[in-house]
């Protein structure tokens, strides 16, 4: 029987360990780093952390302008562009609004193509070192490259990260699968329902909660 489209495996996602060795082995070469390596750093680190906290999927990230940020409209969250007029506002922790800042202030500036104003809302999120937007193929290749070097071998690609995304957040919120629906902008629940099976939870405990107001 063919696999359904929206069936992962275990190794398609990082539990929160990985999720801790990841981000600690990121910081750490941050801490580290001196100049050039520092401000590349601090752009694989805004792309990863990105990816890893929004569940944006590949084109969607390529596709982020600055008005798309906290910075162009105020709010803790991305507006993430689909197919043609399709978007949606998917929340991001603060921590991640507070990277964006930082990296718009101390290193996208060198990476701004000639003749292109810092605060022009129009412009692109993040360009590459050829002070070009990111294409789908160009962000797949840094992303492999940052998770490679982070020990993550065959697992190292793009969708490792939406697929943490989608199994933390219904992990941290207690289940809550219209909030990851809605975040990684599924059409049908059924589909954001898979991260369920790697979750573990007690049914005696939920089934008192059911009944917490009885006899």
């Amino acid at each position: 029987m063919a696999r359904m489209p929206w069936e992962i495996t275990r190794e398609m996602f990082l539990d929160e360990a990985e999720v801790g060795l990841l981000l600690g082995k990121i910081r750490h070469a941050l801490s580290v780093a001196k100049g050039r390596d520092l401000a590349a750093g601090r752009h694989d680190q805004l792309i990863l952390e990105t990816l890893l906290f929004s569940g944006l999927r590949n084109s969607e990230f390529c596709r982020l302008k600055l008005s798309d940020t906290i910075l162009g409209h105020g709010k803790p969250a991305l507006v993430v562009r689909g197919r043609g007029q399709e978007e949606r506002t998917v929340f991001v922790p603060g921590h991640l609004n507070d990277l964006i800042r930082a990296y718009v202030r101390q290193v996208r500036p060198i990476l701004l193509p000639d003749g292109v104003a810092a605060d022009d809302l129009d412009q692109a999120l993040v360009f590459n070192e050829h002070r070009q937007p990111y294409e789908r193929t160009g962000l797949y290749r840094r992303v492999v490259r940052i998770l490679t070097a982070a020990g993550l071998g065959d697992r190292a690609c793009v969708q490792i990260l939406r697929h943490t995304y989608g199994y933390l957040a219904y992990l941290r919120t207690g289940g809550n699968l219209l909030f990851v629906q809605r975040q990684l902008g599924h059409a049908h629940p059924m589909v954001t329902a898979i991260y369920a099976e790697f979750v573990s939870e007690s049914y005696g405990d939920m089934a008192d909660k059911v009944g917490s107001n009885g006899p």
